[in-house]
């Protein structure tokens, strides 16, 4: 039985304000379902969505971005980049998707990319027509140790700019991980050298102390319009599935949908069963 072809795929730079924004567009331009677009977590990119990209795009179009700061897009200093505010990566997100000709799109973003991803539907929603927040980090949260010292002034910036390495990332990305033997040692190559590029650091820590500010997203999390699917992994040992539970209560039109034996990384960790979940979830809207 011979091989199917590979998918085709459309990996570009595209033009924002502060630089350009890099994806991975792959799968049928025009199609029965509208293109689903994907956003990553802090410390990654798009890679940790690599085993459900092919699978989704088997049947639409798939573009999974690196956010501004992050992965192969380009990464200006913080006081050039609105300090990469929930406002400022929305902004770029909703320009690279204008810059496509995309008008209409299903959304599912992980992590730090669910707090972006919640105030981009509310900023622009008629766009969006369905969101997937995968362990999304939508409320202020109780950082690891490391995360708490890397808020400390003065030492903070110096400990995560200048002296975080490569086994601080994997150490961090193990407790992600609910069984850390999943923990692909060639990914964690790919997210350091991203990270150790030139104003990676920088951008990621002001990412993170973004993080550390949630509080404002709150009021929007009750004006999401749009039917919105809440996945947990119920092993997440960074947020409990009750963070969930307190998510769906407050938005409009929402579910949740546990993921057993899965921690924060369900793309990584469990993807085939992420990829029945969207399919499910995801398929066209009844008339």
């Amino acid at each position: 039985m011979s091989r199917p072809a590979p998918l085709p795929e459309r990996s570009r730079l595209v033009p924002v304000e502060g630089g350009r924004i890099y994806l991975v567009d792959r799968g049928p331009v025009q199609g029965e379902l509208p293109p689903l677009v994907l956003l990553h977590g802090l410390l990654v990119t798009h890679y940790s969505f690599r085993r459900i990209i092919d699978p989704l795009a088997a049947r639409r179009r798939v573009i999974a971005i690196d956010l501004p700061g992050c992965g192969e897009s380009d990464r200006p200093p913080p006081h050039a980049a609105g300090d990469y505010s929930l406002t400022w990566l929305a902004g770029r997100v909703s320009e690279a998707l204008g810059e496509l000709g995309v008008e209409r799109y299903d959304l599912l973003a992980h992590s730090f990319g669910g707090a972006v991803a919640i105030q981009l539907v509310t900023t622009v929603p008629v766009l969006a027509r369905r969101l997937v927040l995968v362990d999304p980090v939508a409320f202020t949260m109780e950082l690891p140790l490391e995360g708490r010292m890397a808020l400390l002034p003065r030492l903070g910036p110096l400990l995560f700019t200048q002296l975080y390495r490569r086994a601080d990332l994997h150490r961090y990305l193990g407790k992600v991980f609910s069984t850390p033997e999943l923990l692909d040692e060639d990914a964690v190559d790919v997210y350091w050298d991203r990270l150790a590029r030139r104003g990676g650091r920088e951008a990621a820590y002001a990412m993170l102390l973004q993080m550390s500010r949630l509080d404002g997203l709150r009021e929007r999390i009750a004006r999401v319009e749009l039917p919105t699917v809440v996945v947990w992994g119920d092993r997440d040992g960074l947020m409990p599935v009750e963070t969930g539970e307190q998510l769906v209560e407050l938005l409009p039109d929402a579910e949740l949908r546990v993921v057993e034996g899965c921690g924060h990384a369900v793309a990584e960790e469990r993807p085939e069963a992420l990829c029945e979940l969207i399919e499910d979830l995801l398929g066209p809207v009844p008339a």
